[in-house]
């Protein structure tokens, strides 16, 4: 199935052809047209699957007029950013956006909420211009929550409940993850919200990732990522750790072992997480050492390779990291370094995912501790 068998009109497919997009994703080819037959939807599709065109793109379609049809929601402004910049993309600018996101002055945003027809946000700051009475979500057609289960894992479902208070009752809700967790049905509950439920299986963007684990006792484990890193250079990597301080001192390490790596993290500012954002999309930095939350604004289709330095607490956290690689069929491959009190841990999400482990250990290079 194309674009025009999806009933996407002809200058938009134009635009997407622009910019080397020709064929739909398959969760694009299930989601579109029941989004045009103005369904509820919850979407389970990995990252890098295509999942902001699978929403935005009949949007771009249906939206008509000059007041404000819909509301998305975002976990993080990195990736509010790019879902804005994929409909301005898609529609040429014909579709009004405005992006909603904390750490900025509101002024810009709240003129740009009075006239846009789609509002892409952040969830603490659009309730907080809803609550300075600075969003008029009167006549809203549509409300969608973009990677719904990290908003939720992020703790932002007082955030969103209070949100969907201001919203009217009558419009189409459209729900995209990566997983579909308990507590994202039992919000739909709470709401009366109804959704047909899509579920994409491993496909075609995630057939090429190599999974596996490695045992690595605690004093080799910086030689063992170092190794990694040094015979795949040409590669961009993203490595997670489970705390800022941690990423701080790996990437250091790595820097001091002339690795082109930074950190990324939540006590860095706005215009420090956009600059490393930047550089390494750019391929400027080689390797980004990352927390959790930080890496939800990581989208970038060239990364080849996910490092786990530390061991995820579930087997959803795993898939979100190792998502990041091996996008839109490209070749990827994922390797998690495990300590000896990690294997109880790592053990349900080996079972639950079937991951092998490396036969052996690679011959190690010294790293400068």
């Amino acid at each position: 199935m194309n674009f025009k068998e999806l009933g996407i009109s002809r200058p938009v497919k134009e635009n997407l052809e622009a910019n080397d997009i020709t064929e739909p994703t398959e969760v694009q080819q299930k989601a579109i047209p029941k989004v045009k037959e103005g369904k509820d939807l919850m979407v389970e599709s990995e990252t890098g699957s295509g999942k902001t065109l699978a929403f935005s793109l009949p949007l771009i379609e249906k939206i008509d007029g000059d007041h404000t049809q819909a509301l998305i929601l975002s976990p993080t402004r990195e990736l509010a950013k790019q879902i804005s910049a994929e409909i301005d993309m898609a529609s040429a600018n014909s579709i009004e956006t405005v992006t909603i996101y904390g750490g900025v002055d509101y002024e810009p945003q709240i003129q740009g909420a009075k006239t846009a027809n789609i509002i892409v946000g952040t969830p603490g700051r659009v309730l907080d211009l809803f609550k300075k009475g600075k969003i008029n979500a009167d006549e809203l057609e549509y409300f969608v929550l973009d990677e719904a289960d990290r908003m939720l894992d992020m703790g932002f479902q007082d955030e969103l409940e209070q949100i969907i208070s201001h919203l009217p009752d009558h419009k189409q809700n459209l729900l995209f993850g990566a997983t579909i967790p308990r507590s994202l049905k039992k919000m739909c509950d709470r709401y009366d919200i109804d959704p047909e439920t899509i579920r994409i299986e491993k496909s075609e963007h995630t057939r090429n990732l190599d999974e596996k684990y490695v045992n690595a006792n605690r004093d080799e484990k910086l030689s063992m990522l170092y190794t990694f890193l040094k015979k795949r250079d040409r590669d961009l990597s993203v490595v997670f750790c489970k705390t800022k301080n941690t990423t701080r001192w790996l990437a250091d390490k790595l820097r001091k072992n002339n690795i082109d790596a930074q950190e990324l993290n939540g006590d860095m500012n706005q215009n420090q997480r956009e600059d490393v954002l930047e550089r390494f999309e750019k391929g400027d930095i080689k390797v980004v050492v990352a927390t959790d939350v930080a890496a939800r604004g990581i989208d970038v289709d060239d990364v080849t390779h996910v490092f786990n330095y530390d061991v995820p607490d579930k087997a959803d956290t795993y898939t979100h990291r190792i998502g990041r690689a091996g996008r839109q069929g490209r070749e990827g491959e994922a390797i998690t370094l495990l300590e000896k009190n990690d294997h109880q841990k790592f053990r349900k999400i080996k079972k639950k995912l079937d991951i092998p482990r490396i036969d052996e250990k690679p011959d190690l290079l010294d790293a400068r501790v």
